[in-house]
């Protein structure tokens, strides 16, 4: 990996720490106090041994004890600054989980400002374990960003005052301790793209086998209903067997360095402790001087292994950045320098909108025209794959024209504030999703701060209410993930309901009337009449009887605009009489 790439990966976590100041200062002031504490006592020791020892052999000179008292009251002052140091692993592991939060959250509201284009490349697996593993715990990002570095910092400051008591020491015992750092530094550099490289792999087959879980979970039905749980067994063997892989190959790579630095630093220090020893039988040094090398080495040996390990770590952790920079690199949709807020739905005009998703001509659109006002009712029929959801995604604002133009109330829709233009409208999908929560929730996500009767009425609307209040727990039953404990029509017609409790201006039903029979679907839109006299319609529908409930239909095939206008002079035409006759006929 370039340099540069390393720059730029210093700056994000910079970026990062710049969101906490406060704390991070804390803990560069624990960590040099940590450090400090450390090296103090063996040469503490060394003052008192050399003391004891020069009292022993000249006991004439003054009070003995004098001296060991002051001694005694350092290290008694050395104590409670070790106390206070002793906060510092606790809070280096709360930080751990303040970085995790900023980072989830801050890429979690990236990920939310994405087009569709962005969901078509990332998988929901893969963003998952992106938000997820690439962060959590040893040795991911949060863990890095907080106690991997601090940990080097204060492995370095270790041995930096290490290195300056045993220069005060001993110069000449201290250059032995030099040995080991130039060979570490050495192997770093040789295996560095390697630790990259196997780590991203690694990442890669994780997010591979979260996508197939993903899959298989929300596909289970479809999977236990075509009996091919073998085959699809095998299919997640084939993604475990790849992490499986990986996941050795981080192992293997983790041993083997951890191996070789470690058996450096060994030799080294039986090199220094042999050194020592035949200096300290000349007489070269005392034997406190002695004691406190023999211990310096000793608190040497983590740190010079944790040091190499922060680039092992490190180089990790680049690999958690680089995923989510992908992802936050990828295009969002353009925002106007000042949008308008949208105050109240008159007319929404289309004027030659064409959009295609990449090199694919099924559900694609071309130029396409036409207009709803105020409380017109317009139906959008035609074959499947003729771009009629596509048509009602880009009506919501999900689906930017790439030719053409949305207008509301006469301004084009890119100039406007799309959260408040939404606000204004209802969408009904084709596979009606609900979340894990109870179906109150479910509702209640539709409108900010939901009335009891508003409740009821949107329930009621949706064709709900027996049903809800025959369950045991009524409107607290808790529907499962992707509203798994309720039937299709059910699933459909609560978000019907969560639709209506937003009190639109304008509704987007994509293909309801599927869930619904026909007398539920009159009371419905019957309802909806009641409810308000000026709602807007665009509905997509393949039933005939609803063609009763429009004011024009759009008819729509090979993405192009064949015919809009009432369904009485669209009889007119011959294409649309023969899809008529052929498709939606049969189906009444």
């Amino acid at each position: 990996m370039s340099a540069r790439g390393t720059v730029d990966h210093v700056a994000w976590i910079r970026a990062v720490w710049s969101e906490h100041k406060g704390l991070v200062a804390l803990l560069f002031f624990l960590t040099l106090l940590s450090s400090a504490v450390a090296v103090l006592y063996p040469y503490l020791s060394k003052l008192l041994l050399d003391t004891i020892q020069g009292l022993l052999a000249s006991p004439g000179l003054g009070n003995p004890m004098d001296e060991v008292d002051r001694l005694l009251l350092v290290f008694l002052a050395v104590g409670l600054a070790g106390l206070v140091a002793s906060m510092f692993p606790g809070i280096r592991g709360m930080t751990n989980s303040v970085f995790e939060h900023v980072i989830r959250s801050k890429y979690f509201r990236k990920v939310l400002a994405k087009d569709y284009g962005f969901f078509a490349k990332f998988s929901t697996g893969d963003v998952v374990t992106r938000l997820t593993d690439d962060l959590y715990d040893f040795p991911k990002l949060s863990w890095f960003l907080c106690s991997g570095i601090f940990r080097a910092v204060e492995s370095i400051s270790k041995v930096a005052f290490c290195l300056a008591a045993m220069v005060l020491l001993n110069p000449k015992l201290t250059l032995y301790s030099l040995v080991p750092l130039p060979l570490m530094i050495a192997i770093f550099y040789v295996t560095q793209d390697r630790i990259y490289d196997t780590f991203q792999k690694n990442q890669e087959a994780i997010s591979a086998v979260n996508a197939r879980l993903e899959m298989s979970f929300s596909g289970v039905r479809i999977i236990k209903a075509y009996a091919c749980e073998d085959k699809y067994r095998r299919f997640f063997r084939n993604v475990l067997e790849q992490r499986f892989g990986t996941e050795l190959a981080v192992a293997k790579l983790e041993v083997v360095l951890h191996l070789i630095y470690q058996y450096i630093d060994y030799v080294a220090q039986v090199g220094i402790v042999f050194a020592g020893g035949l200096m300290a039988v000349r007489g070269e040094i005392s034997i406190g001087t002695f004691y406190a090398f023999y211990t310096y080495l000793t608190l040497l040996i983590f740190p010079i292994l944790d040091i190499p390990q922060l680039f092992v770590s490190g180089k990790r952790a680049f690999v958690n950045i680089d995923r989510l920079e992908e992802i936050a690199r990828h295009p969002e949709p353009a925002a106007p320098g000042k949008p308008r807020a949208v105050d109240r739905l008159e007319r929404v005009e289309l004027y030659g909108v064409s959009f295609r998703y990449g090199d694919r001509a099924e559900n694609s659109l071309t130029d396409i025209c036409f207009s709803i006002g105020r409380g017109e009712r317009i139906g959008v029929i035609g074959p499947v794959g003729s771009g009629k959801s596509t048509l009602v995604k880009c009506l919501l604002g999900l689906l930017p024209p790439s030719s053409g133009e949305i207008r509301v109330n006469g301004e084009d829709l890119r100039e406007l504030d799309l959260v408040s233009y939404r606000a204004r409208v209802g969408y009904v999908p084709q596979e009606a999703l609900l979340f894990s929560g109870s179906l109150r929730e479910n509702v209640d996500f539709g409108g900010e701060s939901l009335s009891d009767e508003m409740f009821r009425t949107s329930v009621e609307a949706a064709q709900m209410a027996e049903e809800i209040a025959s369950f045991t727990d009524g409107e607290r039953t808790v529907v499962g993930q992707r509203g798994v404990s309720l039937s299709g029509g059910q699933k459909q017609r609560m978000a019907i309901a969560r639709a209506v409790a937003r009190r639109p201006e304008l509704m987007l039903f994509d293909d309801i009337t599927a869930s619904l029979d026909a007398a539920n679907e009159e009371r419905l839109m019957r309802r909806l009449d009641e409810l308000s006299g000026d709602l807007s319609f665009v509905i997509v529908s393949h039933r005939l009887s609803t063609l009763q409930y429009v004011d024009k239909v759009l008819f729509l095939d090979q993405g192009r605009a064949l015919g809009f206008g009432r369904h009485e002079e669209l009889l007119q035409n011959r294409r649309y009489r023969a899809f008529i006759e052929e498709h939606l006929g049969k189906s009444e």
